[in-house]
C-alpha cells in the first residue's frame, strides 16, 4: 500500500509468509551493543560483514522483500531494471532500548521490517518545518528540538514491511514492553541500465554485498 508523508511515497506491506518463523530465528542471532540497542553481530564481523539476505534461514522472507522492492521500483524507478540489496541488517531493543536519530548513507531506499513488538512502540521520521529554514527565520529556541519538524509516526507491527527515503531522519522510539522489539532494516540502490527516454542513460551495475 502507497501512502503519502508531505507528499513524499512511503509503501507498507504486510509479509504473508511465518511471522513468528522469522522472530524465532532472529531471537537466536548473535547481538552486540550497539549505544541505545543491540545490532546483529554478523554486520560487525569484520570490515566487510555480512548481510542478513545472505542468510538461508531468511530466504524466503528477502524472496519476499524483493518482491515488494520491484512494486516498489516500478513506482517510483520505472527507467531502472531492477533494484538489488546493497545491505540488510537487524536491531533489537530490549525494554527501555531506543535506536537513535539517524539516516542511511549510500542508498536510493531504505526499508524496515517489524518482526516483533507492539503498536505503541513507533518509529519516527523527522522533516524540516519550512516555517523555521535556515534561510527564513531562527527558530525561538533550540533548532534541534523536534517541535522544529513535521512529523511522521509508524507503529510497530509485527509482520509490516515498510519502505522510505533514506535521506529522512528517523528513530525508534524506547520499547515500553517486556519483550525485545526486533526489526531488520535493508538498503537498496536501482541496477541495470538506467534511462530517461532513451537519450540519457547509463548501464550501473550494483553488488550485492556477500
Amino acid at each position: 500500500m502507497k501512502d503519502t508523508f508531505l507528499g513524499i511515497p512511503l509503501y507498507r506491506f504486510y509479509y504473508p509468509g511465518d511471522v513468528e518463523y522469522v522472530a524465532d530465528e532472529m531471537s537466536k542471532l548473535e547481538w552486540i551493543r550497539n549505544d541505545t540497542n543491540y545490532i546483529w553481530g554478523g554486520i560487525k564481523q569484520n570490515a566487510k560483514g555480512q548481510d542478513m539476505h545472505t542468510l538461508p534461514q531468511f530466504k524466503d522472507l528477502f524472496d519476499w522483500i524483493n518482491e515488494c522492492l520491484e512494486e516498489v521500483r516500478q513506482d517510483i524507478a520505472p527507467h531502472a531494471e531492477k533494484m538489488t540489496l546493497v545491505s540488510s541488517w537487524a536491531n533489537k531493543n530490549d525494554p527501555g532500548d531506543y535506536f537513535f536519530d539517524h539516516t542511511h548513507p549510500n542508498c536510493f531506499l531504505s526499508s524496515n521490517y517489524y518482526a516483533t513488538g507492539e503498536p505503541q512502540d513507533k518509529t519516527v521520521w523527522l522533516y524540516p518545518n519550512p516555517y523555521y529554514s535556515a534561510t527564513n527565520i531562527s527558530p525561538f529556541g533550540d533548532y534541534t528540538d523536534f517541535k522544529y519538524h513535521l512529523i511522521h509516526e509508524e507503529p510497530t507491527e509485527p509482520g509490516k514491511f515498510i519502505v522510505f527515503p533514506p535521506t529522512i531522519r528517523h528513530y525508534a522510539q524506547p520499547n515500553t514492553t517486556s519483550m525485545p522489539r526486533m526489526t531488520i532494516a535493508a538498503n537498496a540502490f536501482p541496477s541495470g541500465l538506467i534511462e530517461s527516454g532513451g537519450v540519457s542513460k547509463m548501464r550501473l551495475e550494483v553488488l550485492p554485498n556477500g
